[in-house]
Formats: structure tokens, C-alpha cells, sequence
């Protein structure tokens, strides 16, 4: 089975990249340059209180990444049985990438981190896409879906969900749900991290079910209180809130009642077993 990878180029992008090519035939792999710049760290109407809490909350997101991913996150060179191609956003949906991944002969397309897959690629690889997104559909759907469940003190909705992709942001159909262990003492980034390692597992164990057509994604289930949360919904007082959340005990409130927070969410999630585990 041919695998092509559409992807951004962050340590822990080219981390996934390079699991999947060790467990997998990787043919054409794609890094899109997000030009991410971390949210309003430099804004002059901060003040100094937030405005230091910000730079050290994406500090720490690049040091983490480094010390669980970065020992195996170089690019990977292209060779004669492999391409590697960078683009930037406006060119991520295009004619031109549908063409470098038919002509790499690819079986099925792994997605992670890049921007909203739209047409022509939707068309050319219908039912042979599959994402890796940061965060439990349909629980919490959107940017930044390890990052708000925390501001808002569930950190049982902390996960990767890997799901087919179409149209909508988040909304395919769902192959399996993974999520890490939560320490009482945990940081924002060190979940993070685990959550991402816990997520490649799990694409790893969907890209197998779909060589052997035993994939069964199921279709999302309704959630009264799903929420959709966009870059417009991001205000640098919630990184300041979630610290003090931390220092008030969030993480170890959430250890010393985890076990029945996971009994209640099997009994209306089919698609998951418990913390620590992939299904």
C-alpha cells in the first residue's frame, strides 16, 4: 500500500512523518509552510504579566516537542521511491497536489495539522482520506482543541481523533478515538505531546485496518454541547486563565475523579475505550 502524507513542518509534523514512513510505504509526502506565528505574543496593549506568560507558554511548546519528538523529526529526503514537496496554503488544495500524489500512485492520503482539505483533493481522493486531528470529535471540533477543554476544566475531552475526512471541519466519519494518560502533576504541553504519540499509534492501527478492509469508521454521534472553536475565538487571557486553572489543582481535581468522568463518557462514545488506550 502506497501512503502520501499532507502535513505542516512544526518538530512534530515531521516526527509523525517519519513513524509513518518506518511502518509504512510513504510515496509522496507534502509540508505546508502555515506561516504560524504564536497568537498576539507581541501585541503592544498586553501588559507585561500576560504578555510573559504568552511567550513562555509557546517556549514551552517548542521545548517539549523537542524533548518527546525531536530526535527523530528531521525532513526525510526525497528519493526514488518517495517525493517530498513544500507548499504554502494557497497551493495545498490545488490541481497541482492532486497531480503529485496520483502520480506517487498513492492508496490513501494521511492528513495532520495542515489547513481545511477543500477541491480538487476532496473529489481526487474521496474515502481515502484520513486526518489525524488534535481534539475529540464531535466534543470539541475546530483550532485549538487540546487548548480550550482545559480552560474550560475538562481534561477528559484532551485526545486525537482519527476520522475520515469530507467537507466539513472535523466531521467525517470516525475511525478511533485516542487519548493519553493525565498525570496529577501534567503541563499543558507534556499532555500535548503524550496525546500526539498516542494519536500516531492509533493512525498506525487505522492505516493497517484499511490495507486489510477492516476499517469501520462510524459516523458522528450527536453531542448537545459540542463546541466549534475558531482562531477568532482566541483571546491571550485564556492561556493566562488556563495557569491559573494548573495552579489551582486542575490536573490533580481531574486525576482524583477521572475513573467515573471515563465510565460516564464509554457509555455514549462507541468508539473508545479508556485514558491511556487506543481502540
Amino acid at each position: 500500500m502506497n501512503v502520501g502524507i499532507l502535513t505542516s513542518n512544526d518538530i512534530r509534523h515531521r516526527y509523525f512523518v517519519n513513524a509513518i514512513a518506518d511502518a509504512f510505504n510513504v510515496t509522496a509526502i507534502v509540508h505546508q509552510d502555515t506561516g504560524y506565528v504564536p497568537a498576539d505574543t507581541e501585541k503592544d496593549n498586553l501588559d507585561i504579566r500576560t504578555s510573559k506568560m504568552l511567550r513562555m507558554h509557546f517556549e514551552e511548546r517548542t521545548r517539549q516537542e523537542q524533548a518527546f519528538c525531536g530526535h527523530d523529526a528531521q525532513i526525510r529526503s526525497g528519493h526514488h521511491e518517495c517525493t517530498v514537496r513544500f507548499v504554502d496554503p494557497r497551493t495545498l488544495n490545488s490541481h497541482d497536489t492532486v497531480h503529485f500524489l496520483t502520480t506517487a500512485q498513492v492508496d490513501v492520503v494521511l492528513v495532520y495539522g495542515t489547513g481545511l482539505i477543500k477541491q480538487p483533493l476532496l473529489d481526487a481522493f474521496g474515502g481515502r482520506m484520513i486526518n489525524m486531528h488534535l481534539g475529540l470529535s464531535p466534543y470539541y471540533r475546530g483550532t485549538a482543541t487540546n487548548f480550550y477543554p482545559l480552560v474550560n476544566e475538562q481534561p477528559e475531552y484532551v485526545g486525537a481523533t482519527i476520522h475520515m475526512i469530507d467537507a466539513g471541519i472535523d466531521t467525517g466519519p470516525i475511525i478511533r478515538h485516542a487519548r493519553a494518560d493525565i498525570a496529577a502533576d501534567e503541563m499543558p504541553h507534556t499532555l500535548g505531546c503524550k496525546t500526539i504519540l498516542a494519536g500516531i499509534e492509533a493512525v498506525i492501527m487505522s492505516l493497517h485496518e484499511y490495507e486489510s478492509a477492516r476499517l469501520n469508521p462510524v459516523d458522528q454521534w450527536d453531542v448537545p454541547n459540542a463546541r466549534l472553536y475558531l482562531r477568532k475565538h482566541y483571546h491571550p487571557s485564556q492561556v493566562v486563565k488556563l495557569y491559573e486553572l494548573i495552579d489551582d489543582g486542575l490536573f490533580r481535581r481531574y486525576v482524583n475523579r477521572k475513573a467515573a468522568v471515563q465510565d460516564a463518557m464509554q457509555l455514549v462514545n462507541p468508539v473508545m475505550l479508556g485514558e491511556a488506550a487506543t481502540v
